[in-house]
């Protein structure tokens, strides 16, 4: 199957469930994402992840959120899933992004975060932070910095 063709299959498979509960994603859509995902070669992966900022924001919320249950070592010497997941993560919009701050630990994960995408995550956090609906409290936004500022450290200073 051509990558266009697995790219309109994994599309299909989120906007066909698009109005079926969690269990679902859980115990059966995020597998049947995650067997397309096995098939591809580090070049459609690299094709792959320049197609997802064509998705929309339904369609990129709810891959962003299959990826985090998608095994790394599935593909660990291809692509870092925690990279892909944060740079998709950049380009939801507020109200899908607001749901982050719970997975923001996850940043750790990245083998090797360039300084872009960390300041980028400082700034989501404090547009989510003026957000008027967001749900999280001023300590977990604190938190979330404090876990991207470690990082930074980590591999910046």
């Amino acid at each position: 199957m051509k990558l266009e063709e697995r790219i309109k299959a994994i599309k299909k498979i989120i906007n066909d469930n698009e109005d079926i509960d969690g269990d679902f994603w859980h115990y059966e859509g995020d597998e049947l994402i995650h067997q397309i995902l096995d098939t591809f070669i580090e070049n459609e992966w690299q094709s792959f992840i320049k197609e997802l900022d064509n998705f929309t924001d339904y369609e990129r919320y709810q891959f962003t959120t299959t990826l985090l249950n998608y095994d790394n070592d599935r593909i660990v010497k291809i692509v870092d899933i925690y990279e892909i997941y944060f740079n998709q993560y950049l380009l939801l919009n507020l109200e899908d992004a607001d749901w982050l701050i719970q997975d923001l630990m996850y940043v750790e994960n990245i083998r090797q975060p360039s300084i872009n995408l960390l300041k980028n995550l400082h700034y989501k956090i404090n547009q989510l932070r003026k957000y008027d609906k967001t749900v999280w409290k001023e300590d977990q936004f604190a938190q979330a910095e404090n876990t991207i500022n470690q990082v930074i450290e980590k591999h910046y200073r």
